[in-house]
């Protein structure tokens, strides 16, 4: 993405150690599409949640490669507000909203810190989810389909100094995007309380016109895969294990495709969840960068953090 910031000091410190083509980062925004892990809620049940996530983004790489980056600090900080609602006893419906402070400093030397933040709320996810196979006592797995679309909540054109700033920077991407989702688990019971789960979200995006025809910009279409298990291992607590894939086409601006747009993560996600009463549950959770390779030079997560809250108002949710 072309850079545009607000002065001088600004350009120097962001651009000292990229190519002067420009640097976005292709992992700033809430994760929306990768928070859909609720397969299904039984009829009349409502689940809830809040998920607040730090998105460490310190690591600058090329290709698969780490380089030095002590010029600029990065962070994004989103809170998501999910909620699932049965409506029959094989259709779910579920919303999303975010969110999003963003914070990038940039350091010209010690002592001197250029700071740049935005925040506000971001954008929106709708899906529908519809079961297309229960887990039965004789067949023990369970398929879900589902579709929806992204809804553009989030301002995606602010200025500061009169001048715009860049599209990573703002808290919604101001496009429509369509999204694609399944998910498939199979239990073990009664030789095993492990379950076995893989679901996948898949995003094709639309454009925005930010100032007209003539700045056209469409983020990459996403894809996103998560596999993994969760037992319990004492009472009320239980892990999760979980490997996710994330590949991103590159950006585009008036149908060109932008450098140092897309690429390809894989990550760790290791979390804890307790159930604290029959309806409440939290869980603390973390993901850890295992490989990462990269359209160009960027900047991308170093680690993430997040602790959410469930509540559900209702006998039985599957997730």
């Amino acid at each position: 993405m072309k850079k545009r910031l607000t002065y001088p000091l600004l350009v120097l410190a962001f651009l000292i150690p990229v190519d002067l083509l420009g640097q976005t980062c292709s992992c700033a925004g809430a994760p929306l599409i990768s928070s859909q892990s609720i397969s299904s809620a039984s009829k009349g049940n409502l689940l809830v949640g809040l998920t607040y996530q730090y998105n460490d983004i310190s690591n600058l790489y090329t290709g698969d490669t780490q380089l030095t980056n002590r010029s600029v600090e990065r962070n994004t900080q989103s809170t998501l507000l999910e909620f699932n609602y049965g409506i029959t006893s094989r259709l779910t419906v579920s919303a999303t909203t975010t969110f999003v402070r963003k914070q990038r400093t940039g350091l010209l030397n010690p002592g001197n810190r250029d700071q740049l933040t935005t925040q506000g709320i971001g954008d929106g996810l709708v899906l529908l989810k519809y079961v297309l196979h229960q887990n039965t006592i004789r067949e023990q797995y369970q398929l879900a389909v589902g579709g929806g679309g992204k809804i553009p909540f989030g301002k995606s054109s602010l200025t500061q100094n009169g001048i715009a700033l860049n599209m990573d920077m703002q808290p919604g991407t101001g496009a429509w995007d369509g999204v694609l989702w399944s998910y498939f688990s199979k239990t073990f019971a009664p030789a095993s309380t492990i379950n076995f789960f893989l679901f996948n979200t898949y995003r094709i995006t639309g454009t925005n016109e930010r100032f007209g025809s003539d700045d056209r910009y469409k983020f990459g279409n996403e894809w996103v895969v998560n596999a993994g298990i969760t037992d319990t291992f004492l009472p009320n607590l239980s892990y999760i294990g979980m490997i996710n894939y994330r590949s991103t086409s590159s950006d585009e601006r008036n149908g060109q495709a932008l450098p140092n747009t897309g690429g390809k993560w894989v990550n760790l996600e290791p979390a804890f969840r307790y159930q604290v009463s029959q309806g409440l549950s939290v869980k603390l959770s973390g993901q850890i960068p295992v490989y990462q390779h990269l359209n160009g030079t960027q900047p991308t997560t170093a680690y993430t953090a997040s602790f959410s809250l469930f509540y559900n108002f209702g006998k039985r949710v599957i997730f």
